[in-house]
């Protein structure tokens, strides 16, 4: 459906054509000459050259802006899949930390650098405790837990995210056999 915006400029542009087509031009005579005329044809060629000049180069703008916008998405998930690693390493930080102070110092870190990435769309996948589905998880290894736990993820060893829709990284993931 189009805006209003973009009728707007197809109806400009349609009176503009309009006007070409039924424009005449008129040369002054030299003296002695008569006057010739231009036919209508003739006169409005460069006129609707310019009609396609001037559309080919909106099709070109809206083309570069797309480009524009689609290399800009790429180039923000390419900076969050290297941001990825220092979250990883810090989780792991976490986990061996014995020192309770230095434990939520890391925690704090952690949270600063995912609130960063949740401004730019970014989120967690869960993994845990779900069936393992190989289209949504990772898996490294298989772990004996039970016959309750056959099939299901019983340990993330690397958490997955999304943005947009788009998975940036599956979680990396421990089976139950």
């Amino acid at each position: 459906m189009a805006t209003k915006k973009e009728t707007k400029k197809k109806d400009a542009a349609a009176k503009e054509a309009e006007q070409a087509q039924s424009f005449e031009f008129k040369e002054e005579p030299q003296a002695g000459e008569q006057e010739p005329q231009v036919k209508a044809v003739e006169a409005t060629v460069p006129l609707a050259q310019y009609a396609r000049l001037q559309a080919d180069f909106e099709n070109f703008k809206k083309r570069n802006a797309d480009t524009a916008a689609r290399m800009y998405e790429e180039g923000v998930a390419d900076v969050i899949k290297d941001i990825m690693p220092t979250i990883d390493n810090i989780d792991t930080a976490i986990a061996f930390q014995k020192d309770e102070a230095h434990k939520q110092s890391l925690e704090l870190v952690r949270k600063a650098f995912l609130d960063v990435l949740k401004r730019y769309g970014v989120e967690e996948m869960s993994a845990l405790g779900e069936d393992f589905d190989p289209k949504k998880h990772e898996a490294l290894m298989n772990r004996d837990e039970g016959p309750d736990k056959v099939g299901k993820v019983v340990d993330v060893l690397k958490k997955g995210y999304t943005r947009g829709g788009k998975v940036l990284r599956y979680p990396m993931v421990v089976v139950g056999e």
